[in-house]
């Protein structure tokens, strides 16, 4: 039996790729917290749902290309660590490295997410 911490962790996942915000503020806190590492202009933190869902659109919207693989989901009684593969191009510019999102689960939503990329100076590059 999968873990609901993992559960939670696959559906937000799906329901980024599918593009299905109402299922993101199902399963994230209305005071969800992204940190998104690094020095370029994707970098910094979001609060607040609506301001994370605006993050996540922008992505999309400023890459030309941008897929994912989910890889793993890893889980305790507190944390889901998702690890994936992200490739992407824009402006010429061409991503291909592997992350990791560190959710803090709370109450049963996602409260806070922390964006770690296997390579930061490939992706402050790609979003200069």
């Amino acid at each position: 039996m999968e873990h609901p911490h993992a559960k939670l962790a696959r559906t937000a996942w799906e329901a980024v790729s599918a593009s299905d915000v109402d299922t993101l503020r199902e399963v994230c806190s209305e005071h969800l917290i992204w940190h998104a590492s690094g020095r370029g202009s994707r970098s910094g933190d979001y609060r607040g749902r609506e301001s994370v869902l605006n993050y996540l659109a922008a992505i999309g919207d400023a890459a030309e290309r941008f897929d994912s693989r989910l890889d793993h989901v890893l889980v305790n009684d507190d944390l889901v660590a998702v690890l994936f593969h992200v490739t992407g191009t824009r402006r010429g510019r061409i991503l291909d490295t592997d992350f990791i999102l560190l959710f803090r689960i709370d109450d049963g939503r996602i409260a806070e997410i922390w964006a770690v990329p296997r390579d930061q100076h490939a992706v402050d590059e790609f979003w200069r």
